[in-house]
């Protein structure tokens, strides 16, 4: 579980709250001398750090400073011998600790700094304090808590670091995404246009006009492919449904070459349309085409041909009415 500064310093607060309120077991149980001036100086310390703690709560910062400045002014002008000059008592590092914890390394230094001088102070210059033992020992314990504080910033700067290069890659990762995925719609809806557009142009470049009655008319000019047949196939087909057609006139006098793929197709396109029931006349025939055809061994034997669209259609009509007779002459007789 990663603990937040505010979290560690409140933490530090509730303990001295806690150790405050433990502090008056003693006195109220008469085992220390001189109960009533400890009674008021431990009610005025849980006051103050009590306020203090409510104070950080709700966002003052200075708190965490005022404690750490009262602990190095208070316990050193309260404790009594034997531990101003003959005892070494472990509260002298209290101040330190705590500005370890809730301040920096200037406030270790400064805390352990101002202890120590009151220590001092208060034994006047002698006594267990001055020896250099003594001395020597606090400030190797107080460079260990600078130099440890140094490193808690140190971790936490690179922590903090890390943490904002983290967000800032998701950050653009999720606008790397955000633009790809615009880019994505944008070019679906480019397909979509270009689909319809092709579309246009395959019904453009083919289309199945209506002659007569039940006569369609589907020119077909350029350059012709396997691609192009079976999209003329599907084309037909489905106009030969919807107009129930019983005849198309398909005209290839605007295409120039044709191959073996795309005579086969125009063959199995006229079957198609005969499994509808459809009729196809082949009109327009160039002589290269026809050239094409007989080199290639391509059988036209009932298909139906045509120099001309309108022969095509005359040829049709000529049809119609002779059937119509031979209609009439069965119903005569």
């Amino acid at each position: 579980m990663q603990l937040t500064q505010r979290q560690i310093v409140l933490a530090v607060f509730g303990m001295l709250n806690i150790m405050n309120v433990i502090a008056f077991v003693p006195v109220l149980l008469g085992l220390l001398p001189d109960q009533t001036s400890l009674l008021i100086v431990n009610s005025i310390v849980t006051l103050t750090t009590a306020s203090l703690t409510y104070a950080y709560w709700h966002g003052w910062d200075y708190a965490r400073h005022i404690i750490v400045t009262g602990a190095t002014l208070v316990i050193p002008l309260l404790l009594r011998e034997p531990y101003l000059t003959q005892e070494l008592t472990l509260l002298i590092f209290l101040p330190p600790i705590l500005a370890l914890v809730i301040g920096g390394p200037l406030w270790v230094l400064g805390s352990a700094g101002g202890v120590l001088s009151l220590f001092l102070a208060q034994s006047r210059g002698q006594g267990i304090y001055t020896h250099p033992v003594t001395v020597i020992h606090f400030l190797v314990v107080v460079a260990g808590l600078v130099l440890a504080r140094m490193a808690m910033e140190a971790a936490l700067h690179a922590a903090q670091h890390n943490a904002q290069q983290a967000q800032e890659a998701r950050e653009r990762a999720e606008q790397q995404a955000n633009v790809l995925q615009q880019k994505a719609v944008e070019l679906e809806q480019r397909s979509e246009q270009q689909q319809r557009l092709l579309d246009l142009v395959a019904t453009l470049e083919t289309p199945a006009v209506p002659l007569a009655d039940g006569v369609l008319f589907a020119p077909i000019t350029g350059h012709m492919d396997s691609q192009r047949v079976q999209a003329l196939t599907a084309r037909l087909l489905q106009a030969t449904a919807a107009q129930h057609a019983k005849l198309i006139i398909l005209d290839i006098a605007g295409v120039k070459v044709i191959d073996q793929g795309v005579a086969r197709g125009l063959l199995q396109t006229t079957q198609a349309l005969r499994l509808l029931g459809c009729d196809v006349t082949l009109s327009g025939i160039s002589a290269n085409v026809a050239m094409t055809l007989i080199q290639l061994g391509i059988n036209l034997d009932g298909l139906n041909t045509a120099r001309s669209p309108q022969e095509a259609l005359a040829q049709h009509f000529a049809t119609m009415k002779l059937q119509a007779k031979t209609n009439g002459h069965i119903t005569n007789n």
